[in-house]
């Protein structure tokens, strides 16, 4: 039995550097005051990764994350942006010490009166005008700091805020740093109430894979725990996974987006930060890694020779790691502290609200509306528990394929077997729904790379297209692209027939991982045995296993097998053989 919920928090705004008409400076002291956070628990014993409570843990920050002093003030910052600020408040603060805050502008009361999209105008021109006359001041202030007698109040503030700070040109030096970052306290409130669905099913996906528990409140900055979370880079779901790395750890294709379903988008995201942590051997290197990959961490602390995250944040300049990625750690730990003092207020009591259900496995191409009927689920319940099928199968006009785990309430496996079993030929199918895509043939395509872009086998491409030939393609030509079809990656089975589970849920992870397992190696010898030929790809710069396996579009475990392979360990240079597509 697993738990289940439907998120509802808004996304987080990353884009908050908007702008608004000026308004004068005021500290942060003479800001409305927010209701103060409660301080964070008492941490847990630090020599247990991963502890928690019975329940719903509240996992200890302990030797795995540790608390740079470097980084304290970033935290206490962010710390304040989740718990603090008001969404209607925009905290104009340095991008270079995010806790030195010029001033905070509150439009708390002005929403109780103003159209929002009238109010939204007028606070990103206010918010621009905020940093523009933090230019002026940073302007005046170095033109004046040997003399602060001379300052106005404005300036000598700003002359104090950066006090701790050396060099004759700091005040110079800071010019054009001015950031906006509005606050996040009802959405995180929403989403802290949102996560008591799905933490319990996330902690025990991550023990699974002996990850540290606490890794599982990454989706309070990734997301704020919104299914329907979508960002101009086109990273989706809780986890936000982009597509390219989507494809890697789940399926992405004409019938599901694993990113949109919070369980199979946890168990990809705990192998992704498994990977980034074998990779990289540190665990705030590793978290960073998630947001800016961990290929280009690997590439930055060779180029300054570093070994910690500090190392990074203070001596590597590259383009890429901005604002986000210095900040994403220290995000982390503050997201961490203040779930940990809303457990403390809210008690077990409020943890207790998960959705049971039951997993059922189809065996055909069935309709999505036959299987909701099946279970007598409503559509907003059946939906919540399998969000990640596409509108084309909720609309009828693709089918759900055969071997598709199914969750169903809690309950009604029972019903929805006997169902099943009485499914005439007219709800159940032997193939999919006819429903294609279409590609015009570009100077320089191939098939091969047509069939790799879109992630399916040549034959499909020749079979539904009635061509005889690969090497007859035509620029200008439009081809017909059939659905993809995957196998599932995700650890969790149940099978038909087994109406109430009677094992715990950590033995059916471990059973489905060693099925997954014995499925791989019957795969790789059924290929060895009928198409024992290769491709060879020597190893470059930056490249991953993982990686690798996407770009010729066959799994890790094949790649590994014929490369007899235990690891994921590759060396620049080295010579592997890649099987060539069934």
């Amino acid at each position: 039995m697993l738990t289940a919920g439907v998120a509802v928090a808004a996304t987080q705004d990353d884009a908050n550097t908007a702008a608004e008409p000026a308004a004068p400076l005021r500290s942060e002291a003479t800001a409305p005051a927010a209701p103060a956070a409660t301080a964070a628990a008492t941490a847990l014993p630090s020599s247990v990764p991963g502890f928690a409570t019975p329940g719903l843990g509240t996992p200890a920050i302990g030797r795995d994350f540790p608390r740079y002093d470097a980084l304290k003030p970033a935290v206490q910052f962010w710390t304040k942006v989740f718990s603090q600020y008001s969404e209607l408040q925009s905290v104009v603060h340095s991008s270079v010490y995010p806790n030195k805050v010029f001033t905070v502008l509150d439009y708390r009361d002005a929403a109780t009166v103003t159209d929002r999209f009238v109010l939204d105008k007028r606070r990103r021109a206010e918010e621009q005008a905020a940093k523009d006359r933090v230019d002026e001041l940073l302007k005046q202030v170095q033109a004046k700091q040997y003399a602060p007698e001379t300052m106005t109040i404005e300036e000598r503030r700003l002359y104090d805020l950066f006090a701790d700070v050396p060099g004759a040109d700091k005040f110079k030096q800071q010019i054009g740093t001015a950031r906006v970052q509005r606050g996040l306290k009802e959405r995180t409130e929403n989403a802290l109430e949102v996560s008591n669905r799905y933490l319990p099913s996330m902690e025990q996906t991550f023990r699974g894979y002996n990850l540290p528990a606490q890794l599982t409140r990454l989706p309070l900055v990734e997301s704020s725990f919104n299914l329907d979370a979508y960002s101009k880079s086109g990273a989706a779901g809780i986890w936000q996974f982009i597509p390219s790395s989507a494809r890697i750890y789940m399926r992405l294709n004409d019938v599901v987006d694993d990113r949109r379903d919070p369980w199979t988008s946890t168990d990809g995201a705990a192998r992704h930060l498994r990977d980034d942590y074998a990779r990289l051997q540190d665990w705030p290197l590793a978290i960073t890694a998630y947001n800016h990959g961990r290929n280009g961490i690997a590439r930055a602390l060779d180029a300054v020779n570093g070994r910690t995250l500090v190392d990074l944040i203070e001596r590597y300049d590259g383009p890429r790691f901005g604002f986000a990625s210095r900040n994403y750690y220290a995000e982390f730990l503050a997201a961490v502290d203040v779930e940990r003092a809303y457990r403390e207020r809210a008690g077990q009591a409020r943890n207790a609200n998960p959705l049971e259900f039951e997993t059922v496995e189809t065996q055909h191409y069935v309709p999505y509306e036959t299987l909701r009927r099946l279970c007598g689920a409503s559509d907003e319940t059946f939906q919540r528990l399998n969000p990640a099928y596409r509108p084309e199968v909720i609309e009828g006009k693709l089918y759900v394929p055969p071997g598709h785990l199914i969750r169903v309430p809690y309950g009604s496996a029972r019903t929805f077997e006997v169902g099943y079993a009485k499914l005439g030929n007219h709800e159940r199918f032997d193939s999919q729904r006819a429903m294609f895509l279409l590609h015009r043939v570009a100077s320089g395509d191939s098939l091969g790379k047509i069939a790799r872009r879109y992630g399916i086998a040549q034959s499909a491409i020749l079979k539904v297209n009635d061509l005889k030939s690969a090497h007859k393609l035509r620029v200008g030509e439009v081809l017909k692209i059939p659905p993809k079809t995957e196998a599932r990656p995700g650890p969790i089975t149940v099978a038909v027939g087994e109406s109430t589970p009677q094992q715990t849920l950590q033995q059916k992870l471990n059973e489905a991982r060693k099925e997954q397992s014995d499925n791989d190696r019957a795969r790789t010898k059924a290929r060895s045995r009928s198409k024992p030929s290769y491709r060879t790809h020597q190893v470059r710069s930056g490249q991953t296993l993982s990686g690798i396996a996407d770009r010729y579009n066959v799994s890790v475990a094949d790649l590994r097998a014929a490369n007899n392979l235990k690891g994921s360990t590759i060396r620049v240079g080295q010579k592997l053989r890649v099987p060539l597509d069934s």
